[in-house]
């Protein structure tokens, strides 16, 4: 049994050195140079091993993705229901302006997975959906408290906020001087109907 746990560790250690190294790559090379065969290269595994554990690149990308969520998730999201989504999102945001490579991920995936047969297609209409029902939610929560009015519409602020951040992070991939969580945070205030916050660091 303890070799079996050896053996699962080390699989899960060497997934994950693939994923940074796919990042790493992706930043370095772009999209056009970021193939199966430099990202082995970069994780120092053979081609052969590293399809062992994702078979094509677009199941790496998209679980790279899947996998940079979740670290987000962690960090930024772990004090909701409690906190604000609509500021824990512009935090993370601002935190991606560190990296532009995370928003170039996100744009290529994004376009992706408008092909059903792509494994970004499956992924991103969860991903849509975990999002949409995080600020419904929270509208819900608002308008029970009489925080926000009755004639706001929860799963339109919500679809309207994450297309205005999908929208604002793929501008800011062309212009860096845009106000990326600022301007999420502005509009995630404007559909509830109050005064803008200001997003902390």
């Amino acid at each position: 049994m303890t070799a079996v746990v050896r053996r699962y560790s080390k699989g899960v250690a060497k997934r994950a050195s693939i994923l940074d190294a796919a990042l790493d790559v992706l930043e370095r090379e772009g999209e056009t140079g970021a193939s199966l065969r430099t990202i082995a290269k970069e994780a120092d595994i053979s081609l052969a091993g590293l399809i062992h554990y994702f078979p094509t690149r677009d199941v790496l990308f998209t679980e790279l993705q899947h996998e940079l969520d979740e670290r987000a998730a962690q960090t930024y999201f772990s004090g909701f229901p409690s906190e604000d989504p609509g500021s824990l999102l512009a935090a993370a945001m601002r935190a991606n302006m560190e990296r532009p490579v995370l928003g170039m991920l996100h744009l290529m995936l994004s376009t992706a997975a408008t092909r059903p047969d792509h494994p970004a297609s499956a992924y991103f209409k969860q991903r849509y959906t975990r999002m949409h029902d995080v600020f419904a939610e929270h509208v819900r929560k608002l308008q029970a408290t009489g925080a926000v009015g009755e004639d706001h519409d929860p799963d339109y602020i919500a679809t309207a906020v994450i297309a205005a951040a999908d929208g604002i992070r793929f501008q800011w991939l062309s212009d860096r001087s845009i106000d990326m969580p600022g301007h999420v945070l502005r509009t995630w205030d404007t559909l509830l109907g109050r005064a803008s916050q200001t997003v902390s660091d």
